[in-house]
């Protein structure tokens, strides 16, 4: 699909914001600060050239995103895509593992994001040519659940809690699906934000985690839903995998470089992003809005 900067002439004009435009599907976007503008062919009634953006992906306000595609519920990652806890998420691992003589790139530790801690530390030490054994890893485990927590209170994204007011407006339920314990999850999570999802899955209720479609599986089957019909927001590669494994359409944030999220069926640059994506429209607010619960599926 040619860019912008591969058409001239007078056939080419700015799309507006509330003109409709898809992205193909399997055909995922690049980040949409990497381009500037959306673009169409005025010589054509309906065909429209678009350059990988955010707008590429917004809807009119008379046809929803979640409903065009059939979808019926959302499932959300932990860890930098729910709450805001990406620098406390590697640098726990870095402390830990910096104690065991083991320096590693941070990015070493985001590909592997959404594998339970056990997993992630073993698979850091056999990148290094290191043993180790079920008891120490077990040990490193808590040692960095205790660093992460020292670093600091994990907050939720300011917007979090109004998509998921007009996700449940929307007639549509959210979930969690996370690489994260339940133990991780009970200190931050109130009695009150639990109930903001229809289902929480967590890595004590799986046996093979993310990359494995499990996880995605389990929720929407919590939900009585095809996983077809749920929509997952991620924010690494193990996570794009499961959920694309388990047949779910998958929306990437960049917390990475988009190259590392290309399998995604679209990728947003943030929660704002995102908003536009699945509403066709975005506001600002300093306080967040109280979210109807629906008592949950657990």
């Amino acid at each position: 699909m040619p860019g912008p900067n591969r058409i001239s002439g007078s056939a080419l004009r700015r799309l507006q914001p509330w003109e409709m435009a898809e992205v193909p599907a399997g055909n995922p976007s690049l980040c949409a600060s990497e381009t500037i503008h959306l673009w169409a062919l005025d010589f054509s009634g309906t065909h429209k050239i678009m350059p990988r953006t955010l707008h590429s992906a917004i809807a009119s306000k008379s046809a929803r995103f979640l409903e065009r595609h059939g979808l019926q519920a959302v499932l959300w990652d932990w860890d930098g895509v729910l709450v805001d806890s990406g620098y406390n998420f590697r640098r726990a691992y870095e402390m830990v593992l910096q104690d065991e003589g083991i320096v590693t790139d941070p990015r070493e530790i985001y590909l592997r994001e959404g594998q339970p801690t056990p997993s992630l530390l073993k698979a850091i030490f056999d990148l290094n040519g290191v043993s180790i054994n079920e008891g120490r890893i077990n040990a490193l485990v808590e040692r960095r659940r205790e660093c992460d927590f020292a670093l600091g209170e994990r907050k939720f994204f300011r917007q979090i809690p109004r998509l998921l007011k007009k996700i449940r407006t929307a007639g549509c339920r959210s979930g969690m699906v996370t690489g994260s314990s339940r133990n991780s999850l009970n200190r931050v999570l109130t009695e009150e934000q639990a109930r903001w999802f229809d289902v929480i899955i967590a890595a004590d209720d799986v046996k093979h985690p993310k990359p494995d479609p499990e996880p995605s599986q389990l929720a929407a089957q919590a939900l009585q839903l095809d996983p077809k019909m749920c929509l997952v927001i991620e924010n690494a590669p193990y996570g794009i995998e499961a959920a694309l494994g388990a047949g779910c359409s998958v929306v990437a944030m960049c917390t990475l470089s988009s190259k590392d999220l290309y399998r995604a069926h679209w990728i947003v640059n943030n929660h704002d992003e995102l908003e536009a994506l699945l509403f066709g429209e975005y506001q600002k607010t300093e306080r967040p809005e109280r979210i109807p619960t629906s008592g949950g599926v657990r």
